[in-house]
């Protein structure tokens, strides 16, 4: 751009358009001073804006964050305490089941020797039972025996008895024959005679006499042989001892009730919301 020429009449008007043209240029510089001040101002603004929100997000982090340790040491603490219950729970558990198998093992170990106490003994009883009827076979059999025998006794006493009246009357008849083949007549042949049978009536009396006395003598042996065998048969019967019956057992122990646990599963229901 090129000035006119000045000259003396167009010198005040030229100072004044100098002067009007540095006045705008003084005041376009003025304004762009200030426009610049404003964007300073502006993007100072913007900048402390900025970081009033990074500080106020990295409050909000840290909250949460701060939050999330909290939650986290919680859900430790309550499986630690869950997992520390449960293991509590896990050896009560297992304490009583120990019990209760060495409750169950000994109940079955006295059941055991109880059942083997009561055989034992029934074996015993029964041969006592069996040792009793063959003792009372033998005293009943000695005592039949022993009765067998007096009764042979006795059978051999009258059989003698027999014998011996038969010989009293064949020797009777036999004196009274020699007297009568005597000759002899009167009183005296009479006297002969009975007296002859009053000592066949004596001898035979005698005969009888020794054959009660047998019988008499076989029935006390006969009754003591009888006493003695039923005495043996009571001591033997004596030594049978009890019938044991059946045993008395002990109920076996009922199942133990274990103590519930805690489930591990522990849902994680944190938000950052």
């Amino acid at each position: 751009m090129c000035l006119p020429a000045v000259t003396a009449a167009t010198l005040p008007a030229y100072t004044l358009a100098v002067a009007a043209v540095g006045t705008a240029a003084s005041i376009g510089m003025g304004i762009a001073s200030a426009r610049q001040q404003a964007a300073q101002a502006q993007v100072q603004l913007d900048f402390q804006a900025q970081q009033a929100r990074n500080q106020q997000k990295l409050a909000v982090e840290q909250a949460e964050l701060q939050q999330r340790q909290q939650y986290d040491a919680l859900l430790l603490q309550q499986k630690q305490s869950t997992q520390a219950y449960n293991l509590q729970v896990q050896q009560s558990n297992t304490q009583i089941a120990n019990q209760y198998q060495q409750q169950l093992q000994a109940v079955r170990n006295e059941r055991v020797a109880l059942l083997a106490k009561n055989t034992a003994q029934r074996n015993e009883f029964q041969k006592g039972k069996e040792s009793a009827v063959a003792q009372n076979r033998l005293n009943n059999e000695a005592a039949n025996r022993a009765y067998v025998g007096q009764q042979n006794k006795l059978e051999e006493a009258r059989k003698k008895a027999a014998f011996a009246q038969q010989a009293l009357l064949a020797k009777s008849i036999g004196a009274k024959g020699s007297i009568l083949a005597s000759g002899r007549t009167g009183q005296s042949v009479g006297l002969l005679v009975k007296d002859v049978e009053r000592q066949q009536g004596l001898a035979t009396a005698q005969e009888l006499a020794s054959i009660d006395s047998a019988r008499n003598a076989a029935i006390i042996s006969m009754e003591g042989d009888y006493l003695k065998a039923q005495s043996a048969n009571n001591v033997a019967q004596s030594q049978v001892g009890f019938d044991p019956g059946n045993p008395l057992l002990p109920d076996l122990p009922q199942r133990p009730r274990f103590i519930e646990g805690i489930g591990l599963q522990i849902n994680d229901n944190f938000s950052y919301a």
